[in-house]
């Protein structure tokens, strides 16, 4: 039950970049080699994202020691409400880019990976599969980002990118509320 719920939240941590992703190839004049190597770059920084915020965490989360559990709670919290936020963006469709030049979607690569990073912060008490969470953020990243590119822009695919970020914060949340009570998670 325990790895279940793991891959859920790894899947619901690296779909950032999925309405990004669904975006991107809107006119599907990119080659299949370029929307793998977009997808490629997508994951990448999703692993590279969450390991900046392990180090980052490392030099100030000793401070929360005592109450790291509730610290812990609120980042997730906080994360599953910013994504809550941000599907209701999906849905109006704000948040789908054209990206016209690799600049604006390297930026935008980085954003989609900011939840990545603050979750990150916390891996010095919670990191579900340990040192393999960046690479597994790597690979859901991926299949988010090719998941996203293959589908036709359509506003049903719009309402279902909205509602999947729904289901992803919801994922994040549950994981930080069974984490506050049971704190039994290594």
């Amino acid at each position: 039950m325990k790895e279940t719920l793991y891959i859920l939240f790894i899947a619901s941590v690296a779909y950032n970049t999925f309405p990004l992703a669904l975006g991107l190839n809107r006119d599907h004049r990119n080659s299949h080699l370029t929307n793998l190597l977009l997808a490629t770059v997508f994951g990448l920084l999703q692993g590279l994202m969450y390991h900046m915020g392990a180090l980052l965490g490392d030099t100030f989360m000793h401070v929360f020691v005592i109450r790291y559990k509730w610290v812990i709670f609120g980042i997730l919290g906080a994360v599953s409400i910013r994504m809550i936020l941000e599907a209701l963006r999906i849905r109006r469709g704000e948040r789908l880019f054209s990206f016209d030049n690799y600049v604006k979607f390297v930026i935008m690569a980085v954003a989609a990976g900011i939840n990545a990073l603050i979750i990150g912060m916390t891996a010095g008490h919670f990191s579900p599969f340990n040192g393999l969470m960046p690479i597994l953020l790597v690979i859901a990243g991926f299949c988010w980002s090719i998941a996203g590119i293959s589908m036709n822009l359509s506003r049903t695919n719009i309402l279902l990118s909205s509602l999947m970020h729904l289901v992803a914060a919801a994922v994040i949340f549950v994981v930080a509320l069974v984490y506050l009570l049971t704190n039994n998670w290594f």
